[in-house]
């Protein structure tokens, strides 16, 4: 079935669009799209179906056409495309706990510049996952490719000219997705804004877990020190005791909190201890931190069950995957990052994040320096941390748009060897670049 795509004339689209719509979605058919990705891929012709659900025209923020479907057999996504296009593509990748509707600051600011703008489910679903087999983490590697040559092709059609540029945008587990892809795909992205992401599974569960289990011992005495780092920002508990001063079990579990070794498969090692700063978010994240072990631990690692019975909380707060069987091990790290770019990437991270340490990002940035080089890291990897706040929030949704301006100035003074364009700023919004945490 033929979905007509829009005319000049808006009420036409509209109600052609809703006609359309309701045709597929009574009838559940393929939208009919099946789109040649002859000129996008070096290896035989491909072609990628989808399933409509929803084909319409919608008026707010700003007059677009809006799909929603699935690209077989699961991956649910949607595209907007907007009636003032500027030529470009954004391509969302989701959080770990999200779907293609959760796109936080993103979507909004992307279409009210004029960008085509796609997001899927990447084809897994975190409260799931544990029982569905036929869905795993790495799927979304394949589901962003399929969705990015996808929207390239739909937009070719719909517009009837390719898109000029495509960024690749996302936050905590698409913030790791955008680093990831756009080091392995570079010919499909020319750029992307990375927000808080992780480095590899087992830094990221791993020190999850790690936290959880220590943030017991010291839970009696946290609005303590919550109140003491208050009051000085620079104190340091293992010079400077509290009154009463901690136990020795409460100092180690601390340290344990803040200081948190990480390893890649290649060897490379960093630190993704919590920063001094983010106590109060150990205290009120920690229920989100056990919840997201919970619901997936058993996906994680399927070899662990240290009493033989129904895992409890107790026992998720030990898991440690570096004690994991060398193939889980395998399988987790099949998301680990190498810091081989070629394309400009933008991180900004909270430094008192509890959930993705921002030592993620410090890890990240000296892992593209030990590959590329101090001067070609700083070429195509900027780094922003916002002091004081936590897994995103306001500060970084206001600084998205500022964030893709950034982006798309960068790309275009590398494209231009300089001649158009600005390398990455020195500050955004009043965040600078590449700050010391000491």
């Amino acid at each position: 079935m033929k979905i007509p795509f829009l005319t000049n004339n808006l009420s036409e689209r509209t109600h052609a669009s809703r006609r359309a719509c309701n045709r597929v979605s009574a009838s559940r058919f393929p939208a009919g799209l099946w789109l040649g990705l002859w000129a996008l891929s070096a290896s035989a012709p491909a072609a990628i179906q989808a399933t409509y659900d929803i084909d319409e025209v919608r008026v707010a923020p700003l007059p677009h056409r809006y799909i929603h479907g699935v690209i077989p057999d699961d991956a649910k996504f949607q595209i907007l495309l907007p009636v003032q296009w500027n030529g470009k593509l954004a391509i969302f990748t989701r959080g770990f706990s999200g779907t293609e509707l959760s796109t936080g600051a993103f979507q909004a600011a992307a279409l009210a510049k004029g960008y085509v703008f796609a997001s899927s489910d990447e084809g897994w679903n975190r409260t799931t996952i544990k029982d569905n087999p036929q869905d795993s983490y790495y799927e979304s590697r394949q589901r962003l490719v399929e969705l990015t040559l996808y929207t390239k092709a739909l937009v070719q059609t719909h517009y009837g000219r390719p898109a000029s540029r495509t960024l690749l945008v996302g936050t905590s587990n698409g913030g790791h997705h955008t680093k990831w892809m756009i080091e392995d795909y570079p010919k499909l992205f020319d750029g992307g804004i990375a927000g808080f992401g992780y480095n590899s599974q087992i830094s990221q569960w791993g020190s999850v877990a790690a936290v959880v289990r220590s943030y017991d011992v010291i839970a009696p005495r946290i609005d303590d020190i919550i109140a003491k780092r208050a009051a000085k920002p620079t104190w340091d508990p293992f010079v400077v005791p509290l009154s009463p001063p901690l136990t020795a079990a409460q100092l180690q579990a601390l340290h344990r909190i803040y200081d948190i070794p990480a390893q890649l498969g290649d060897g490379f090692g960093y630190n993704v201890g919590r920063w001094a700063g983010s106590e109060a978010q150990w205290k009120s994240q920690s229920g989100g931190l056990l919840g997201y072990l919970r619901d997936s631990l058993p996906r994680f690692d399927e070899t662990f069950n240290p009493r033989g019975a129904p895992l409890t909380d107790d026992d998720i707060k030990q898991w440690d995957p570096s004690k994991s069987p060398a193939y889980i091990q395998r399988d987790l790290r099949r998301l680990d990052l190498s810091g081989d770019l070629s394309r400009p990437i933008i991180i900004m991270h909270g430094t008192a994040d509890p959930i993705v340490s921002p030592g993620e990002a410090e890890g990240y940035k000296n892992l593209v320096e030990r590959r590329l080089g101090r001067q070609g890291a700083h070429d195509v990897l900027a780094v922003y941390y916002i002091p004081g706040m936590g897994h995103g929030g306001t500060e970084f949704d206001a600084l998205v748009g500022a964030q893709i301006d950034a982006l798309e100035a960068w790309i275009d003074y590398r494209q231009s060897n300089g001649s158009r364009g600005a390398p990455a700023p020195d500050f955004i919004g009043r965040y600078r670049r590449e700050p010391s945490r000491r």
